[in-house]
């Protein structure tokens, strides 16, 4: 009598497990109810297939994100604002010079604020200079080829070794040719001084 008890009871619990995991397959498969229009709206609505809710839940692929989240803005050239300041400080005698080494600091600033409070822009040519005002005009020439590029002061820096007296935007680095050699000699010439 007490097996026949204990299989019966076994048989009702095991009846109460397989009740409750229908439910919950039923619930879970139950698709969720549709949105309902507010009061007075003219559209019907909308009429949702299998594949309709299966895109609604579907997580989106990574690819897809990260092909929507790149905007690709087109190269803005700065060679104008190059040719411009040569033209213009070309014949400028200079105010005071300085010798010492120059480095380059490229796109891992670019969109940061500056010193100055100028957004940095590797494709300007600017510089960092630890004290001379912003907005002051260098001329710029690497000792061993004699290249020359014309820069305006804008931010702060470089931070370190007191034998490196400049920072380079990457335009004006490319234009001494030094972004293999990171750094490089250089003889600066004071042509303007910027008022801040």
């Amino acid at each position: 009598m007490a097996s026949f008890q204990s299989l019966e009871h076994g048989l009702r619990r095991h009846a109460l497990v397989l009740g409750v995991s229908a439910f919950a397959i039923i619930t879970c498969r139950t698709p969720p109810p549709l949105p309902t229009s507010p009061a007075g709206a003219s559209e019907p609505p909308l009429a949702t297939t299998a594949s309709a809710e299966a895109a609604a839940t579907e997580e989106p692929r990574p690819e897809r994100i990260e092909a929507a989240a790149v905007e690709t803005a087109p190269p803005r050239d700065f060679a104008g604002e190059q040719k411009e300041l040569a033209e213009r400080y070309t014949k400028h005698r200079a105010l005071s010079t300085l010798r010492g080494e120059a480095s380059y600091y490229g796109k891992a600033f670019a969109g940061r604020k500056t010193a100055s409070g100028e957004t940095f822009e590797p494709e300007r040519y600017t510089a960092a200079h630890r004290s001379l005002p912003f907005g002051t005009v260098l001329r710029v020439t690497r000792v061993s080829t004699r290249s020359v590029v014309y820069v305006r002061v804008n931010d702060r820096g470089p931070f370190g070794k007191k034998r490196r007296i400049l920072d380079l935007s990457e335009a004006a680095a490319g234009e001494l040719d030094m972004l293999r050699d990171g750094v490089c000699e250089v003889r600066i010439e004071v042509l303007e001084r910027g008022k801040k």
